[in-house]
Protein backbone atom coordinates (compact mmCIF):
# COMPACT_ATOMS: atom_id res chain seq x y z
CA UNK A 1 0.00 0.00 0.00
CA UNK A 2 0.90 3.21 -0.04
CA UNK A 3 0.75 6.15 1.96
CA UNK A 4 0.96 10.31 2.35
CA UNK A 5 2.46 11.75 5.62
CA UNK A 6 -1.14 12.53 6.56
CA UNK A 7 -1.99 9.62 6.14
CA UNK A 8 0.71 7.69 8.21
CA UNK A 9 0.42 10.38 10.94
CA UNK A 10 -4.26 9.49 11.16
CA UNK A 11 -2.87 6.24 11.33
CA UNK A 12 -0.58 6.36 14.10
CA UNK A 13 -3.18 8.55 15.86
CA UNK A 14 -5.93 6.57 15.11
CA UNK A 15 -3.71 3.19 16.93
CA UNK A 16 -3.29 5.86 20.58
CA UNK A 17 -6.98 6.87 20.18
CA UNK A 18 -7.56 2.75 20.43
CA UNK A 19 -4.99 2.44 23.56
CA UNK A 20 -1.72 1.71 21.94
CA UNK A 21 0.92 3.46 24.05
CA UNK A 22 3.12 5.79 22.23
CA UNK A 23 6.47 3.83 23.29
CA UNK A 24 5.13 0.58 22.38
CA UNK A 25 4.08 2.07 18.49
CA UNK A 26 7.53 3.52 18.50
CA UNK A 27 9.08 0.74 19.91
CA UNK A 28 7.52 -1.80 17.13
CA UNK A 29 8.30 0.21 14.50
CA UNK A 30 11.49 -0.11 14.81
CA UNK A 31 12.18 -3.06 16.31
CA UNK A 32 10.77 -4.44 12.87
CA UNK A 33 13.59 -1.80 11.13
CA UNK A 34 16.33 -3.67 13.28
CA UNK A 35 15.04 -7.14 12.43
CA UNK A 36 15.97 -6.21 8.80
CA UNK A 37 19.50 -5.17 9.66
CA UNK A 38 21.87 -8.03 9.34
CA UNK A 39 25.19 -6.07 10.49
CA UNK A 40 27.85 -8.20 11.29
CA UNK A 41 28.32 -8.48 15.41
CA UNK A 42 31.12 -6.20 16.40
CA UNK A 43 30.26 -4.10 12.97
CA UNK A 44 30.42 -0.19 13.62
CA UNK A 45 27.15 1.74 13.23
CA UNK A 46 26.61 4.98 13.41
CA UNK A 47 22.82 6.19 13.76
CA UNK A 48 22.05 9.81 13.16
CA UNK A 49 18.90 10.51 15.06
CA UNK A 50 16.61 13.94 14.73
CA UNK A 51 14.58 15.46 16.88
CA UNK A 52 10.83 13.95 15.84
CA UNK A 53 9.43 10.65 15.73
CA UNK A 54 12.12 9.19 13.52
CA UNK A 55 14.35 10.05 15.71
CA UNK A 56 13.09 8.30 18.01
CA UNK A 57 12.94 5.49 16.13
CA UNK A 58 16.52 5.45 15.23
CA UNK A 59 17.36 5.39 18.81
CA UNK A 60 15.48 2.35 19.07
CA UNK A 61 17.61 0.77 16.54
CA UNK A 62 20.43 1.72 17.95
CA UNK A 63 20.05 0.07 21.37
CA UNK A 64 18.76 -3.08 19.43
CA UNK A 65 21.62 -3.18 16.96
CA UNK A 66 23.92 -2.34 20.27
CA UNK A 67 21.97 -5.56 21.66
CA UNK A 68 23.24 -7.65 19.07
CA UNK A 69 27.04 -6.99 20.07
CA UNK A 70 27.09 -4.11 17.18
CA UNK A 71 29.42 -0.93 18.17
CA UNK A 72 26.81 1.79 18.16
CA UNK A 73 27.82 5.23 17.92
CA UNK A 74 24.69 7.61 18.12
CA UNK A 75 24.73 11.25 16.56
CA UNK A 76 21.78 13.58 17.20
CA UNK A 77 22.42 17.37 16.16
CA UNK A 78 19.48 18.59 17.47
CA UNK A 79 18.91 16.66 20.43
CA UNK A 80 16.59 14.09 21.84
CA UNK A 81 13.72 13.74 20.49
CA UNK A 82 10.92 16.18 21.49
CA UNK A 83 8.39 13.68 22.03
CA UNK A 84 8.07 11.75 25.45
CA UNK A 85 7.87 8.66 24.06
CA UNK A 86 11.26 9.47 22.04
CA UNK A 87 12.76 10.86 24.79
CA UNK A 88 12.09 8.16 26.63
CA UNK A 89 13.82 6.05 24.26
CA UNK A 90 16.45 7.99 23.65
CA UNK A 91 17.39 7.85 27.93
CA UNK A 92 16.82 4.29 27.52
CA UNK A 93 19.22 3.71 24.36
CA UNK A 94 22.49 5.92 26.81
CA UNK A 95 22.92 2.63 28.63
CA UNK A 96 24.19 0.87 25.65
CA UNK A 97 25.08 2.97 23.14
CA UNK A 98 27.92 6.29 23.00
CA UNK A 99 26.65 9.48 22.25
CA UNK A 100 29.06 11.27 20.18
CA UNK A 101 29.50 15.29 19.24
CA UNK A 102 30.25 14.91 15.63
CA UNK A 103 29.55 12.14 13.12
CA UNK A 104 32.40 9.78 12.75
CA UNK A 105 33.15 7.18 10.55
CA UNK A 106 31.71 3.51 10.48
CA UNK A 107 31.25 0.61 8.57
CA UNK A 108 27.22 1.37 8.52
CA UNK A 109 24.91 4.53 8.66
CA UNK A 110 21.66 4.20 9.67
CA UNK A 111 19.83 7.55 8.39
CA UNK A 112 16.92 8.36 11.28
CA UNK A 113 17.05 12.48 10.99
CA UNK A 114 14.27 13.34 9.09
CA UNK A 115 10.50 11.13 8.37
CA UNK A 116 7.26 11.75 6.51
CA UNK A 117 6.61 15.23 8.44
CA UNK A 118 9.70 16.86 6.62
CA UNK A 119 9.17 19.55 4.31
CA UNK A 120 12.29 20.72 2.35
CA UNK A 121 14.66 22.63 1.43
CA UNK A 122 17.25 21.36 4.04
CA UNK A 123 18.95 24.51 5.31
CA UNK A 124 21.85 25.24 8.13
CA UNK A 125 22.72 22.22 10.41
CA UNK A 126 20.31 20.37 8.72
CA UNK A 127 22.25 20.43 5.10
CA UNK A 128 25.52 20.11 7.12
CA UNK A 129 24.76 16.93 8.40
CA UNK A 130 22.93 15.15 4.68
CA UNK A 131 26.18 16.67 3.14
CA UNK A 132 28.50 14.42 5.78
CA UNK A 133 26.50 11.29 5.24
CA UNK A 134 26.42 11.84 1.34
CA UNK A 135 29.58 11.98 0.96
CA UNK A 136 30.52 8.88 2.80
CA UNK A 137 31.85 5.50 1.03
CA UNK A 138 29.67 3.43 4.23
CA UNK A 139 26.20 2.16 2.69
CA UNK A 140 23.57 4.02 4.67
CA UNK A 141 20.53 2.66 5.65
CA UNK A 142 17.22 5.05 5.87
CA UNK A 143 14.36 4.68 8.03
CA UNK A 144 10.87 5.39 6.77
CA UNK A 145 12.50 8.37 3.91
CA UNK A 146 16.13 9.19 2.86
CA UNK A 147 16.24 12.41 4.76
CA UNK A 148 15.46 15.52 2.80
CA UNK A 149 13.13 13.71 0.64
CA UNK A 150 9.82 14.76 1.13
CA UNK A 151 7.28 12.26 1.62
CA UNK A 152 4.23 12.94 -1.06
CA UNK A 153 5.58 15.46 -4.44
CA UNK A 154 8.63 16.92 -4.94
CA UNK A 155 7.95 20.80 -5.56
CA UNK A 156 10.46 22.81 -4.04
CA UNK A 157 12.91 19.66 -3.90
CA UNK A 158 16.46 20.74 -4.89
CA UNK A 159 17.88 17.18 -4.56
CA UNK A 160 19.91 17.51 -1.42
CA UNK A 161 19.13 15.06 0.37
CA UNK A 162 20.60 11.22 1.69
CA UNK A 163 21.47 8.37 -0.96
CA UNK A 164 20.04 5.45 0.48
CA UNK A 165 21.52 2.19 -0.73
CA UNK A 166 18.21 1.00 1.70
CA UNK A 167 15.12 2.36 2.88
CA UNK A 168 12.59 0.42 4.89
CA UNK A 169 9.43 2.09 4.46
CA UNK A 170 7.08 2.13 8.10
CA UNK A 171 3.54 0.58 7.16
CA UNK A 172 3.96 1.19 3.40
CA UNK A 173 5.31 2.88 0.52
CA UNK A 174 5.76 6.73 0.00
CA UNK A 175 4.52 8.08 -2.87
CA UNK A 176 7.85 9.93 -3.88
CA UNK A 177 9.45 6.01 -3.68
CA UNK A 178 7.47 6.30 -7.06
CA UNK A 179 8.43 9.95 -8.62
CA UNK A 180 11.05 10.30 -11.08
CA UNK A 181 13.06 13.13 -9.06
CA UNK A 182 13.18 11.28 -5.63
CA UNK A 183 12.89 7.16 -6.30
CA UNK A 184 16.71 7.31 -7.16
CA UNK A 185 17.18 8.32 -3.40
CA UNK A 186 15.60 4.93 -1.97
CA UNK A 187 17.56 2.56 -3.06
CA UNK A 188 16.25 -0.28 -2.54
CA UNK A 189 12.69 -0.25 -0.60
CA UNK A 190 11.93 -2.99 1.86
CA UNK A 191 8.05 -2.27 3.79
CA UNK A 192 8.20 -3.02 7.10
CA UNK A 193 4.80 -4.16 8.70
CA UNK A 194 3.86 -2.62 11.71
CA UNK A 195 1.03 -4.13 12.88
CA UNK A 196 -1.40 -1.17 11.78
CA UNK A 197 -4.66 -2.06 9.62
CA UNK A 198 -4.36 -0.75 6.22
CA UNK A 199 -6.45 1.87 5.07
CA UNK A 200 -4.92 2.90 1.87
CA UNK A 201 -6.41 4.31 -1.58
CA UNK A 202 -3.44 3.23 -3.57
CA UNK A 203 -1.94 -0.46 -3.90
CA UNK A 204 1.57 -1.23 -5.22
CA UNK A 205 0.98 -3.77 -8.42
CA UNK A 206 3.96 -6.19 -9.45
CA UNK A 207 4.89 -9.47 -11.59
CA UNK A 208 3.00 -11.74 -8.79
CA UNK A 209 -0.39 -9.70 -9.40
CA UNK A 210 -0.64 -10.56 -13.08
CA UNK A 211 -3.40 -12.86 -13.94
CA UNK A 212 -1.75 -15.66 -15.83
CA UNK A 213 -5.19 -17.31 -16.18
CA UNK A 214 -5.15 -14.81 -19.29
CA UNK A 215 -2.74 -16.47 -21.11
CA UNK A 216 -5.13 -19.93 -21.36
CA UNK A 217 -7.96 -20.78 -23.97
CA UNK A 218 -11.13 -22.67 -23.24
CA UNK A 219 -10.98 -25.64 -25.50
CA UNK A 220 -14.64 -25.09 -26.26
CA UNK A 221 -14.46 -21.47 -26.84
CA UNK A 222 -14.56 -19.83 -29.97
CA UNK A 223 -13.71 -16.44 -31.56
CA UNK A 224 -16.80 -14.66 -30.01
CA UNK A 225 -15.80 -15.75 -26.32
CA UNK A 226 -12.65 -13.64 -26.82
CA UNK A 227 -14.44 -10.31 -28.06
CA UNK A 228 -14.99 -8.49 -31.51
CA UNK A 229 -12.96 -4.91 -30.90
CA UNK A 230 -12.69 -1.86 -33.35
CA UNK A 231 -9.71 0.03 -33.42
CA UNK A 232 -9.76 2.95 -34.98
CA UNK A 233 -6.25 5.23 -36.38
CA UNK A 234 -3.82 6.47 -38.56
CA UNK A 235 -2.94 9.54 -40.47
CA UNK A 236 -0.82 10.82 -43.69
CA UNK A 237 2.73 10.54 -41.38
CA UNK A 238 1.47 7.83 -38.94
CA UNK A 239 0.36 4.97 -40.92
CA UNK A 240 2.11 2.89 -38.71
CA UNK A 241 0.43 3.03 -35.61
CA UNK A 242 -2.15 1.80 -35.88
CA UNK A 243 -0.38 -1.31 -37.08
CA UNK A 244 1.26 -1.87 -33.83
CA UNK A 245 -2.05 -1.69 -31.54
CA UNK A 246 -3.61 -4.41 -34.12
CA UNK A 247 -1.08 -6.77 -33.45
CA UNK A 248 -0.97 -5.96 -30.01
CA UNK A 249 -4.45 -6.81 -29.86
CA UNK A 250 -4.70 -10.10 -31.73
CA UNK A 251 -1.54 -11.42 -29.99
CA UNK A 252 -2.93 -10.02 -26.15
CA UNK A 253 -6.51 -12.87 -27.43
CA UNK A 254 -8.90 -10.62 -29.09
CA UNK A 255 -11.18 -13.01 -30.91
CA UNK A 256 -11.89 -10.39 -33.56
CA UNK A 257 -11.08 -7.12 -35.08
CA UNK A 258 -11.73 -4.43 -36.85
CA UNK A 259 -9.42 -1.84 -37.88
CA UNK A 260 -10.48 1.43 -39.59
CA UNK A 261 -7.54 3.44 -41.07
CA UNK A 262 -7.11 6.32 -43.62
CA UNK A 263 -6.41 5.55 -47.37
CA UNK A 264 -2.64 6.53 -47.12
CA UNK A 265 -2.62 3.57 -44.45
CA UNK A 266 -4.05 0.98 -47.16
CA UNK A 267 -1.11 -0.71 -48.61
CA UNK A 268 0.27 -1.97 -44.85
CA UNK A 269 -3.03 -4.01 -44.89
CA UNK A 270 -1.17 -6.97 -46.42
CA UNK A 271 1.29 -7.14 -43.14
CA UNK A 272 -1.77 -8.28 -40.89
CA UNK A 273 -4.49 -10.36 -42.70
CA UNK A 274 -6.34 -11.43 -39.37
CA UNK A 275 -7.96 -7.94 -39.05
CA UNK A 276 -11.22 -6.74 -41.20
CA UNK A 277 -10.42 -3.57 -42.86
CA UNK A 278 -12.89 -0.50 -42.44
CA UNK A 279 -12.33 3.22 -43.78
CA UNK A 280 -12.31 6.61 -40.98
CA UNK A 281 -14.92 8.13 -43.34
CA UNK A 282 -16.75 4.98 -43.85
CA UNK A 283 -17.41 3.40 -40.36
CA UNK A 284 -19.49 0.05 -40.08
CA UNK A 285 -22.52 0.20 -38.48
CA UNK A 286 -21.94 -2.05 -35.83
CA UNK A 287 -21.76 -3.12 -32.34
CA UNK A 288 -18.20 -3.50 -30.58
CA UNK A 289 -16.91 -4.98 -26.74
CA UNK A 290 -14.81 -2.45 -27.10
CA UNK A 291 -13.08 0.14 -29.25
CA UNK A 292 -10.03 2.09 -29.12
CA UNK A 293 -9.20 5.49 -31.19
CA UNK A 294 -5.95 7.22 -31.27
CA UNK A 295 -2.87 5.46 -32.42
CA UNK A 296 -1.64 7.74 -35.10
CA UNK A 297 -4.54 9.96 -35.65
CA UNK A 298 -4.34 13.93 -35.60
CA UNK A 299 -6.67 16.42 -33.62
CA UNK A 300 -8.59 17.60 -36.81
CA UNK A 301 -12.68 17.63 -37.97
CA UNK A 302 -12.19 13.78 -38.90
CA UNK A 303 -10.84 13.28 -35.09
CA UNK A 304 -14.00 14.78 -33.84
CA UNK A 305 -16.46 13.11 -36.44
CA UNK A 306 -15.00 9.83 -35.45
CA UNK A 307 -15.40 11.01 -31.77
CA UNK A 308 -19.12 11.52 -32.00
CA UNK A 309 -19.18 8.21 -33.20
CA UNK A 310 -17.84 6.25 -30.69
CA UNK A 311 -18.06 8.39 -27.71
CA UNK A 312 -22.27 7.18 -27.79
CA UNK A 313 -21.99 3.75 -27.71
CA UNK A 314 -22.05 1.87 -23.79
CA UNK A 315 -18.82 -0.16 -24.75
CA UNK A 316 -15.61 0.03 -23.00
CA UNK A 317 -13.52 3.31 -25.13
CA UNK A 318 -9.78 3.46 -24.67
CA UNK A 319 -8.52 6.80 -25.81
CA UNK A 320 -4.63 6.99 -26.99
CA UNK A 321 -2.15 9.79 -28.49
CA UNK A 322 -4.36 11.69 -31.19
CA UNK A 323 -7.54 11.78 -29.51
CA UNK A 324 -6.55 12.55 -26.08
CA UNK A 325 -8.01 15.90 -26.00
CA UNK A 326 -10.11 18.10 -23.63
CA UNK A 327 -13.06 17.77 -26.05
CA UNK A 328 -13.05 13.63 -25.47
CA UNK A 329 -13.37 13.39 -21.97
CA UNK A 330 -16.71 12.17 -22.20
CA UNK A 331 -18.18 9.26 -23.06
CA UNK A 332 -21.52 6.62 -22.88
CA UNK A 333 -19.53 3.57 -21.60
CA UNK A 334 -16.50 3.36 -19.43
CA UNK A 335 -13.86 5.77 -20.59
CA UNK A 336 -9.87 4.88 -20.24
CA UNK A 337 -7.67 7.70 -21.16
CA UNK A 338 -3.83 6.33 -21.54
CA UNK A 339 -1.80 9.90 -21.81
CA UNK A 340 2.13 10.01 -21.50
CA UNK A 341 2.89 13.40 -19.00
CA UNK A 342 3.28 15.22 -22.25
CA UNK A 343 -0.25 14.81 -23.09
CA UNK A 344 -1.60 15.14 -19.93
CA UNK A 345 -0.07 18.57 -19.47
CA UNK A 346 -2.22 19.48 -22.88
CA UNK A 347 -5.27 17.51 -21.00
CA UNK A 348 -4.95 19.51 -17.66
CA UNK A 349 -2.98 22.78 -18.95
CA UNK A 350 -0.37 22.11 -16.37
CA UNK A 351 3.51 21.61 -17.13
CA UNK A 352 5.34 18.52 -17.11
CA UNK A 353 7.32 19.35 -14.54
CA UNK A 354 4.35 19.97 -12.06
CA UNK A 355 2.86 16.77 -13.29
CA UNK A 356 6.02 14.69 -13.01
CA UNK A 357 6.20 16.63 -9.02
CA UNK A 358 2.71 15.41 -8.19
CA UNK A 359 1.56 12.66 -9.78
CA UNK A 360 -0.41 10.76 -7.71
CA UNK A 361 -2.82 13.95 -6.74
CA UNK A 362 -3.35 15.13 -10.00
CA UNK A 363 -3.90 11.94 -11.98
CA UNK A 364 -5.95 10.90 -8.70
CA UNK A 365 -8.00 14.82 -9.01
CA UNK A 366 -8.70 14.28 -12.82
CA UNK A 367 -10.10 11.20 -12.58
CA UNK A 368 -12.63 12.09 -10.48
CA UNK A 369 -13.48 14.97 -11.65
CA UNK A 370 -14.27 13.64 -15.15
CA UNK A 371 -15.07 10.39 -13.87
CA UNK A 372 -12.87 8.45 -16.44
CA UNK A 373 -10.14 5.05 -15.94
CA UNK A 374 -6.81 6.70 -16.20
CA UNK A 375 -3.30 5.19 -17.39
CA UNK A 376 -0.72 7.80 -16.78
CA UNK A 377 2.36 6.30 -18.60
CA UNK A 378 5.79 6.73 -17.07
CA UNK A 379 8.52 4.59 -15.22
CA UNK A 380 6.04 3.72 -12.58
CA UNK A 381 2.89 3.75 -14.84
CA UNK A 382 -0.28 4.99 -12.35
CA UNK A 383 -3.77 3.63 -12.90
CA UNK A 384 -6.34 5.39 -11.59
CA UNK A 385 -9.98 4.55 -11.13
CA UNK A 386 -12.88 6.75 -11.68
CA UNK A 387 -13.32 7.28 -7.90
CA UNK A 388 -9.51 8.18 -7.70
CA UNK A 389 -8.07 5.59 -6.20
CA UNK A 390 -5.68 3.68 -7.71
CA UNK A 391 -2.75 0.84 -8.44
CA UNK A 392 0.76 1.83 -9.20
CA UNK A 393 3.24 -0.29 -11.55
CA UNK A 394 6.63 -1.32 -10.28
CA UNK A 395 7.33 -3.99 -13.09
CA UNK A 396 9.78 -1.61 -14.83
CA UNK A 397 10.99 -2.16 -18.55
CA UNK A 398 13.23 0.12 -19.51
CA UNK A 399 12.47 -1.11 -23.59
CA UNK A 400 9.71 0.81 -23.26
CA UNK A 401 10.74 3.98 -23.48
CA UNK A 402 10.67 3.82 -27.24
CA UNK A 403 8.47 4.93 -29.34
CA UNK A 404 5.28 2.23 -30.56
CA UNK A 405 5.17 1.50 -26.58
CA UNK A 406 2.19 3.20 -25.94
CA UNK A 407 0.36 2.33 -29.16
CA UNK A 408 1.43 -1.51 -27.87
CA UNK A 409 -0.40 -0.91 -24.93
CA UNK A 410 -3.97 0.72 -26.45
CA UNK A 411 -4.16 -2.53 -28.20
CA UNK A 412 -3.48 -4.67 -25.23
CA UNK A 413 -5.99 -2.81 -23.19
CA UNK A 414 -8.44 -3.11 -26.38
CA UNK A 415 -8.58 -7.00 -26.30
CA UNK A 416 -8.68 -7.53 -22.43
CA UNK A 417 -11.48 -5.05 -22.28
CA UNK A 418 -13.24 -6.78 -25.23
CA UNK A 419 -13.16 -10.19 -23.00
CA UNK A 420 -16.30 -11.07 -22.08
CA UNK A 421 -14.99 -14.42 -20.23
CA UNK A 422 -12.45 -13.07 -17.75
CA UNK A 423 -13.53 -9.45 -16.85
CA UNK A 424 -14.76 -9.46 -13.28
CA UNK A 425 -14.22 -5.37 -12.65
CA UNK A 426 -13.96 -2.39 -14.17
CA UNK A 427 -10.73 -1.70 -13.34
CA UNK A 428 -8.79 -5.05 -13.73
CA UNK A 429 -8.13 -4.75 -17.97
CA UNK A 430 -6.08 -1.89 -16.66
CA UNK A 431 -4.09 -2.90 -14.05
CA UNK A 432 -3.89 -6.69 -16.21
CA UNK A 433 -3.08 -4.86 -19.89
CA UNK A 434 0.09 -2.70 -18.16
CA UNK A 435 1.56 -5.62 -16.38
CA UNK A 436 1.49 -7.70 -19.19
CA UNK A 437 2.91 -4.74 -21.58
CA UNK A 438 5.90 -3.98 -19.03
CA UNK A 439 6.13 -8.03 -18.83
CA UNK A 440 6.40 -8.17 -22.44
CA UNK A 441 9.06 -5.81 -22.77
CA UNK A 442 11.34 -7.80 -19.78
CA UNK A 443 10.69 -11.00 -21.73
CA UNK A 444 11.75 -9.22 -25.20
CA UNK A 445 14.92 -7.69 -23.12
CA UNK A 446 15.99 -11.48 -22.17
CA UNK A 447 16.57 -12.32 -25.93
CA UNK A 448 18.32 -8.86 -26.40
CA UNK A 449 19.61 -5.35 -25.24
CA UNK A 450 16.97 -3.33 -23.97
CA UNK A 451 18.26 -0.88 -25.75
CA UNK A 452 17.47 -2.71 -29.31
CA UNK A 453 14.16 -4.06 -28.70
CA UNK A 454 11.48 -2.71 -31.00
CA UNK A 455 7.53 -2.13 -30.25
CA UNK A 456 7.23 -4.77 -32.56
CA UNK A 457 9.00 -7.19 -30.49
CA UNK A 458 7.48 -6.55 -27.60
CA UNK A 459 4.43 -8.15 -29.38
CA UNK A 460 5.79 -10.93 -30.41
CA UNK A 461 6.61 -11.61 -26.49
CA UNK A 462 3.03 -11.17 -25.51
CA UNK A 463 2.59 -14.33 -25.55
CA UNK A 464 5.79 -15.31 -24.43
CA UNK A 465 6.18 -14.36 -20.93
Amino acid sequence: MIYTAAEIKQADASALRQGMPGDVLMERAASAVSARLTFRPHSSVLVICGAGNNGGDGWVVARELAQRACDVFVYAPFGEPKSPEGGRHAAYARRFVTVVEEPRDADHVVDALFGVGFHGPVTEKARDVITWMRDQSAPVVAIDVPSGVPSDETSGFDGHAVEAETTFSLHGYKRSAFLTETAPYYGTVEVVEIGLPHTSEWRVLTASDFDRGLLERDAFGNKNRYGHGCLIGGSRHLIGAPFLAARAALRTGIGLLDLAIPPEAHVMASSLPEAMYYSLDALPNKTYAATAIGPGLVDDERSDRLWQTVSRQSKPLIVDAGALTTGHLEATGPLTLTPHPGEFARLTGRSVAEIEADRFRIASDFARQHGIHLILKGTHTLIVKPDGTGAVNTVQAAALSKGGSGDVLTGMLLALWARTDRIDTESSPNEQAVLWHALSAQAASRQMHPASVLATDVIEAIGCI
